[in-house]
């Protein structure tokens, strides 16, 4: 009986340890970066954010950032609502603005790229302007692992966008739809039919 209490007490002093140990590191690594976090928000060691350019980075509270995750402004904005997960190797840009919505999920190796590159043929792609529409991720929104989000996309509040998805800005989505494919399109819906009987 004595041993168990005492591995509970140990559990949680590691646990209350590691939070407050990370909760430092977040407050350290925003202030030497300028990122704005809400209380709460823990960034991991190995997260990386850049305001290349110029363009701001403003975090909400209780968000999780872990190792790899990578925001990068070029020279645009990026808001991240309340209770959002990045997990480990996504990258999220600015460009031309970005805005995700409070409790979105993004697994690892998510991309999102709110900029696109000219491609008349008239000359070299490097040489032509880049187009620079913004996405907007809305809340209650989960991406799976190796998603692609392309310049100038909505994603409704509430979808689901299955693993290795490619999100064009031609897709209309819907709140509550479950999405996949390349380009991704409705496969389903979170909102399940009521059987009429």
């Amino acid at each position: 009986m004595k041993r168990s209490l005492a591995t509970r007490i140990l559990r949680k002093v590691r646990r209350d340890l590691r939070y407050y140990g990370l909760r430092a590191h977040t407050v350290w690594f925003a202030a030497t970066r300028g990122v704005k976090v809400g209380k709460g928000t823990l960034i991991f060691p190995g997260a990386r954010m850049s305001k290349i350019g110029g363009g701001t980075i403003r975090i909400g509270s209780y968000c999780v950032f872990h190792h790899g995750s990578l925001l990068a402004t070029y020279g645009g904005d990026i808001h991240i609502s309340d209770r959002v997960s990045l997990n480990d190797y996504s990258i999220l840009y600015g460009h031309g603005g970005l805005e995700v919505g409070e409790g979105a999920r993004i697994a690892a190796h998510t991309v999102v790229i709110p900029s696109n590159h000219g491609i008349d043929a008239d000359e070299p792609i490097w040489m032509q302007p880049m187009a620079l529409r913004g996405i907007v991720i809305g809340k209650d929104v989960w991406m799976g692992t190796g998603v692609r989000v392309l310049d100038g996309s909505v994603i409704a509040d509430g979808c689901v966008i299955a693993a290795g998805a490619v999100v064009l800005p031609t897709l209309q989505t819907e709140p509550m739809g479950i999405y996949g494919g390349v380009p991704a399109r409705k496969i389903s819906s979170r909102i399940r039919s009521q059987d009429p009987s």
